[in-house]
């Protein structure tokens, strides 16, 4: 039988998008989704024409969380299927590509505990952000018991997950979650235009940069690890070739 197709895949330029259209279904992921956007952001990642990975969504929800016969039909699940929506983070993890969301519409669950694996998030103005795990019986996932505190604190994770209670755009923003609020008619465009100036920069150094601040440590060990990065970058033929698109532009006449 055909799988239903719940991903849909577009090239702008060198930004691959990868926009989730089951939004009768609030965008919630069963099987078939996570395994397609996983799916779709490995190739995004192998292909050497991709220089940003982009995932927006159709719809009113940017996810509803899981698909609620995840829970009811677990154990006839197949497992292999269930992992792909347990460890949808992984990919996302992995890639060394700089990672957009686009958030339009309102994020529930892993909806939300999904994005601080994001490079960058940017959401409309309008949408909301609930982590109902408790009132389920349930607790956080995806790793966000640690990416979580990490990036907005502690105490505003605790006052998120245990109330349970939605948080608004600029909230979601002043806290951390949300790199940048736009007004929805115009937030698919600039988060585009973003991932199009990310995709004009050298993309072994973007790749360098993302590993440097994903890898966290002490000060010693950040700047340990920079110094070694440097010395390979610098006089690498992506560094000249870039020093030397910018002189030639300094060169021009006005």
């Amino acid at each position: 039988m055909t799988e239903p197709k719940r991903v849909r895949v577009d090239d702008v330029g060198a930004v691959r998008v990868l926009t989730l259209t089951r939004a009768d279904k609030k965008n919630a992921f069963d099987v078939a989704q996570a395994t397609q956007l996983w799916e779709g952001i490995d190739a995004a990642r192998a292909d050497a024409a991709v220089r940003v990975v982009v995932v927006a969504a159709e719809g009113d929800y940017f996810s509803g969380g899981a698909d609620v016969n995840l829970f009811l039909n677990f154990g006839t699940t197949d497992p292999s299927g269930l992992l792909k929506v347990a460890r949808l983070y992984e990919p996302l993890r992995a890639c060394e590509k700089p990672t957009i969301a686009i958030v339009q519409g309102h994020c529930v669950g892993m909806g939300v505990t999904i994005l601080p694996h994001f490079d960058l998030v940017y959401a409309a103005e309008h949408v909301t952000f609930r982590t109902p795990f408790v009132q389920l019986g349930l607790v956080l996932e995806y790793g966000s018991s640690e990416a979580l505190p990490r990036l907005i604190g502690p105490q505003r994770t605790k006052e998120l997950i245990l109330r349970a209670a939605p948080i608004d755009a600029p909230t979601a923003a002043a806290w951390g979650l949300v790199t940048r609020v736009h007004p929805a008619d115009s937030l698919h465009a600039a988060a585009m235009q973003v991932a199009a100036e990310l995709a004009e920069h050298p993309p072994g150094a973007i790749a360098e940069c993302k590993r440097l601040i994903d890898a966290g440590g002490t000060f010693e060990e950040a700047t340990r690890a920079e110094d070694d990065a440097l010395a390979k970058r610098y006089g690498s033929p992506e560094n000249v070739e870039a020093v030397m698109r910018l002189m030639a532009r300094k060169q021009r006449p006005a």
